[in-house]
């Protein structure tokens, strides 16, 4: 099995994983916060639905976004759990394709991220922050679920 179908597999995996704790939690409860600057599930919800856009530029022409990139004005847009969902399943899709055409050759080449201080990561790297990130954010999705009594793994 070729790198990319491996990350593409544990990437679609972490959108279902995602997806079905997020359904998990009561509607009246997706705007929830558990304090502080903690986000709530639709919070969490809305970065995955764009979080894939975001990379696609990275993949397809090397170049990092903006912050004023369209995808993160679209974020606002999905309002509700239902909608990031779709929007996930849509961009996921779509990096995943991405992702399964990208050439061994370039696995290797790296490039400089805006983020953790300004990384280098190499592009094999990058191929997999779309799965990191649902994964992160299902974490957090999870300990909500705890702190509102939810000890069910969904």
């Amino acid at each position: 099995m070729r790198y990319q179908d491996q990350v593409v597999r544990q990437t679609q995996k972490a959108l279902d994983d995602i997806c079905r704790a997020a359904n998990a939690v009561p509607e009246e409860k997706h705007d929830w916060k558990p304090g502080g600057e903690a986000r709530s599930v639709l919070g969490q919800m809305q970065e995955i639905a764009i979080s894939a856009g975001w990379l696609m530029p990275i993949l397809t022409d090397g170049r990092i976004p903006e912050d004023d990139d369209p995808a993160f004005a679209r974020m606002r847009e999905n309002n509700t759990v239902e909608k990031c969902i779709e929007a996930a399943r849509c961009s996921t899709s779509e990096i995943c394709q991405a992702i399964a055409e990208f050439p061994d050759v370039k696995l290797e080449d790296e490039m400089r991220m805006p983020f953790g201080g300004g990384i280098t990561m190499t592009m094999a790297e990058i191929l997999s922050l779309h799965h990191w990130n649902m994964v992160y954010h299902l974490g957090q999705i999870n300990q909500v679920q705890l702190m509102l009594g939810d000890k069910v793994m969904h």
